[in-house]
């Protein structure tokens, strides 16, 4: 999901200076509301001395964002990611690099140290020369000056196909949906235009080529950033416009949702893979938990914190001021935190961000209520992030009734469609496999039986 939590992966763009000690990869925890984010930075240095670079969160899907300035100066590093609004300072010192996060005025402390990362192999990932054509596309979305830019895949054979829209989950992503190494929606394209489908799939606004501020976007501009996307694909002379639709992941797979309940124009099917199906306040009170559970918490820690969660998830969602609703949520941990430190009080700030408390107001229970289009639907049963009993459940209770509705969890996937121990976001790295044979299998056939 969409949180308030720093979320990116940064490229680090050149600048001169002495800082060979800086080169290599470094790992870190950030430490948000009492949960710890690991952060890894990789840092190189070309021949012309120009340094370069990116910084992974490895508990969340990620995408790549590039840092717009850089200044290493001796034993100092300075990072800038205007599109995020995010900055990094930090300075050498015994082997570490210590510093500080910002983001819009809130600050965290980080502190990385130098680590060997693990070769990542990824058998799945589609390699040129492909059996079908591409072509880098720009759109806007007719409601704002923002340009998206994405990859056309579509079939060589001549005729009319199906196509479909692929809208990514949490975090600034880039059309591949890139993390921890994984492509997704790169793979998805693949194996879909393999079978005949045209696919578009695009940078967020903010990320990679497309134009906009990421930071404060809201899932309204996301949402219409798709329908910007459909209306494109819908033009295009090798699709079929009667069989247009899309498949979005996780977040994605809310706005999906949160369109096709509207009725909006150009969608004849959608496709939602982990989709939150229950209001947010309740979907992130399940995921805190779960989370918290695989992390070692006990049940007493967990029960607490899921009643400090509960009452901050209503303030957020309330009606109050951004000040007075943060004088409500410092009140509400103190009981149990005591004393805050500056930068925990810097880290709940971040819950009153206008994309946030507008994210934890949804409930999609009556837009899909209101879905009238064929749906396909997969959770795995090791899904964490968007625990799969709970949403299907609402899915299956609240979408009215089709012959054509493909309703399906699968046994041992996590919330990227891996086979996983866990299902800890901590995994994901770790897996080779970078989305199920099977489900790409019944989603593709599925889509050409619309």
């Amino acid at each position: 999901m969409r949180h308030f939590l720093v979320s990116l992966v940064l490229m680090f763009q050149s600048c001169l200076g002495f800082a060979q000690g800086m080169e290599g990869s470094w790992k870190g925890l950030l430490s948000i509301q009492g949960a710890t984010l690991p952060i890894v930075f990789h840092i190189k240095k070309n021949d012309m001395g120009e340094w370069s670079g990116e910084m992974q969160r490895a508990r969340q899907p990620t995408s790549k964002l590039i840092f717009d300035k850089v200044l290493v100066q001796h034993d100092s590093l300075y990072v800038r990611a205007s599109a995020i609004e995010f900055f990094f300072r930090g300075k050498l010192a015994a082997g570490k690099l210590r510093g500080v996060v910002q983001q819009q005025n809130k600050r965290l402390p980080l502190v990385l140290e130098p680590f060997e990362p693990a070769i990542q192999r990824r058998p799945q990932l589609p390699q040129p020369p492909y059996p079908y054509d591409t072509l880098d596309v720009s759109f806007g979305n007719g409601f704002d000056a923002v340009q998206l830019a994405g990859t056309l895949s579509f079939p060589k054979a001549h005729g009319k196909h199906p196509a479909v829209v692929l809208i990514t989950g949490s975090g600034p992503q880039d059309r591949n949906e890139t993390m921890e190494g994984h492509q997704p929606f790169k793979l998805i394209a693949d194996y879909l235009t393999k079978k005949g489908v045209v696919v578009l799939r695009y940078d967020e606004r903010g990320v990679g080529k497309s134009t906009g501020n990421y930071v404060q976007s809201t899932i309204g501009d996301f949402s219409r950033d798709a329908l910007g996307a459909l209306s494109f694909v819908k033009k295009q002379k090798q699709v079929d416009s009667s069989r247009v639709g899309i498949i979005g992941h996780s977040e994605g797979g809310l706005i999906a949702a949160l369109l096709a309940g509207q009725r909006a124009e150009n969608i004849d099917f959608i496709a939602l893979l982990a989709p939150p199906a229950i209001p947010i306040d309740s979907l992130m009170l399940l995921q805190a938990y779960e989370l918290g559970r695989i992390q070692g918490m006990n049940d007493k820690q967990l029960e607490q914190a899921k009643a400090i969660n509960r009452r901050n998830f209503a303030i957020v969602k309330g009606q109050l001021s951004d000040q007075q609703a943060y004088t409500e949520i410092i009140a509400n941990v103190s009981l149990i935190l005591g004393h805050l430190t500056a930068s925990q009080e810097d880290e709940f700030k971040m819950m009153l961000l206008p994309s946030y408390r507008y994210f934890m107001r949804i409930d999609p229970v009556p837009f899909i209520e209101k879905i009238d289009v064929p749906v396909f639907a997969a959770f795995g049963t090791k899904d964490l992030q968007v625990p799969f009993a709970p949403n299907l459940e609402s899915l299956t209770d609240h979408l009215p009734n089709r012959k054509d509705h493909f309703l399906k969890a699968y046994e041992g996937l996590n919330h990227l469609f891996q086979q996983a121990k866990t299902g800890s976001p901590q995994e994901y790295a770790e897996i080779e496999e970078t989305f199920n044979e099977q489900v790409l299998h019944d989603l593709s056939d599925w889509i050409n039986e619309r």
